[in-house]
């Protein structure tokens, strides 16, 4: 009985200790971001540097993507006009911290605006009506959320978006001659309610109006994002051990456009599964030059990141805001890649 009380204590002493370890790691982590905020509102007031009349955060989990480091530098463009500052928050710091985590060390920093990639997380929710109840104006980019009390939205039509996907699905099948496809739409699980939602159902309507839900059966797959490898390693899943592959994947972000790239041809299914993806990078583009990713859709995110600062900037100023601002996107094949290589004067050879 001793020994058995004494290995519980044990278990009990290390649960706690390891427990307080945790609330240390990201309480030390919180410092380390309201001190780098202090940091950057002391360069904001000091004589020695410049001034700013406002100062933005943008808040995303997925700011090492090229998509947000493009949204980001056009967000510095806009900002340049109107003598804004605008940090991308934990960009460059290898520290691991939550949107949540961010949006309150935004909060108690008393930001002039936020620029954020909304959820249908009810912490998130809850802390961005916290920051317009403080008078923190709010703007949501690319995923949207009205429960948010946000004053604008920056983003893309998720219902014409949908269109232009289930357009070229239809398409494929029809020069393929395919009697049957399978088509699986990947959707970020935090954003399963949002405009992905939307992209999906507008896909399937077009698949209707194009009389070919016969042919075309259309499947949703959450992937989560929570864990910093979890959307790899459940997308390598759709292709182990599994008889039933999709013939076509509709990748609805930059990331999982990138995983299901690679994973293709890691298990040697290039030809076998094609691909629509989201956004366009050199990788992306390089891909479908080899065939490897059919098309993508392409989004200005550079004005995406324009129209998020002058959203903010018109709200301070006036305290009204157009409620959605609607950003260009088009279409890129293989075509496409091949003439602006072309236009350049290089190719992947060269």
């Amino acid at each position: 009985m001793d020994k058995h009380r004494g290995s519980k204590k044990r278990i009990l002493y290390i649960t706690v200790a390891l427990g307080i370890m945790l609330v240390g790691i990201v309480v030390a982590s919180i410092i380390v971001f309201q001190q780098r905020f202090k940091e950057t509102k002391k360069l904001m007031t000091n004589a020695e540097y410049n001034t700013y009349d406002n100062y933005y955060v943008i808040i995303t989990d997925n700011r090492d993507t090229d998509y947000w480091q493009s949204i980001y530098e056009g967000a510095l463009e806009e900002a340049a006009k109107s003598n804004s500052y605008v940090e991308l928050m934990g960009n460059n710091i290898e520290d691991d911290i939550s949107k949540e985590d961010m949006i309150r060390i935004a909060i108690n920093s008393d930001v002039s605006g936020i620029i954020i990639e909304a959820d249908e997380s009810y912490r998130t929710v809850n802390l961005l009506k916290e920051a317009d109840a403080k008078g923190i104006p709010v703007v949501t980019v690319s995923e949207d959320n009205v429960e948010t009390k946000r004053k604008s939205f920056i983003g893309v039509s998720g219902y014409n978006l949908g269109k232009v996907y289930g357009e070229e699905i239809c398409k494929y099948v029809r020069e393929k001659g395919m009697p049957k496809c399978k088509v699986m739409v990947l959707i970020d699980e935090d954003l399963a309610n949002g405009t992905q939602s939307i992209i999906s159902t507008a896909i399937r309507e077009q698949v209707e109006d194009e009389d070919m839900s016969k042919r075309i059966e259309i499947t949703n797959r959450a992937i989560s994002n929570e864990k910093e490898y979890s959307a790899e390693e459940e997308i390598r899943d759709i292709f182990v051990g599994q008889d039933d592959i999709p013939d076509v994947i509709v990748c609805l972000s930059e990331k999982n456009t990138l995983c299901v790239e690679q994973t293709v041809v890691d298990y040697t299914k290039v030809g076998e599964v094609e691909i629509f993806g989201y956004y366009t990078s050199p990788t992306i583009e390089n891909a479908i030059n080899k065939n490897i990713i059919r098309s993508t859709i392409v989004i200005d995110t550079k004005q995406m990141g324009r129209y998020s600062v002058a959203a903010l900037d018109e709200y301070r100023q006036s305290g009204y805001v157009s409620e959605l601002y609607f950003i260009d996107v088009s279409l890129v094949t293989a075509d496409d890649v091949s003439a602006d290589s072309e236009e350049g004067g290089q190719t992947d050879e060269e």
